[in-house]
């Protein structure tokens, strides 16, 4: 925008100029709260968890490691199928169905066969036995109820399909923590997720990764 002889930075340029700032450690945080309710996709933010993921899709594909991306798709490089990728952000490991609560974030991610926009809180919308597999990368941290969660994975999953949780060994990043609800040691995640099905866990790169299959009835 031209004022005069000078160019004024709109909202949302501004918003995403002092993004970058607070990436690179920058105390901005006063400033984006102001400058989040003149646009409409940041509105409230941080404390609006939409607005929260809209925000970081911008910057997601700086947080995630090249090595780390590169161990996760090894690991998943077996799946076959329809997958749906729960809590997808702007980046899925395989192709897939992706549900998030942030369409900014899908906006940016490439591997989407299809975007539903939702919360993991509530019913998965959709049908009993529809994918091959589902996928949870650095998402269960951010659920409330877990015990609902993966029950309603196994719902929409296939009887013979494989549920796949990635969390970090070492816990969520500093900024994102404030968004965490649960941070839990390997073994306690094992025996969440065992309530509903068989699981293998082990790590790798400072991963867990929790492979689960539907127990018999």
């Amino acid at each position: 925008m031209l004022v005069g002889n000078l160019t004024v930075m709109d909202p949302e340029a501004k918003f995403l100029e002092k993004l970058i700032e607070l990436q690179y450690g920058q105390d901005v945080t006063a400033e984006l709260v102001d400058l989040s309710q003149h646009v409409s996709w940041a509105k409230d933010w941080p404390k609006n968890i939409t607005s929260f993921w809209n925000a970081e899709a911008f910057m997601w594909k700086h947080k995630i490691p090249s090595n780390i991306r590169e161990t996760i798709s090894k690991e998943l490089s077996n799946f076959e199928g329809k997958n749906l990728d729960l809590g997808c952000g702007a980046f899925s490991y395989i192709s897939s169905v992706g549900f998030d609560v942030s369409t900014k974030m899908m906006q940016f991610n490439d591997k989407l066969i299809e975007r539903v926009v939702g919360n993991l809180e509530g019913p998965l919308p959709f049908d009993d036995c529809s994918f091959n597999s589902v996928t949870a990368i650095f998402v269960l941290n951010y659920v409330t109820n877990i015990d609902q969660l993966v029950s309603e994975i196994k719902r929409v999953l296939k009887v013979d399909g494989t549920f796949m949780a990635v969390l970090s060994k070492t816990g969520v990043q500093t900024w994102q923590k404030q968004k965490e609800v649960h941070s839990f040691l390997q073994d306690s995640w094992s025996s969440l997720l065992n309530t509903h099905f068989t699981v293998e866990s082990y790590t790798k790169e400072g991963m867990c990764f929790f492979r689960c299959k539907g127990k018999n009835p």
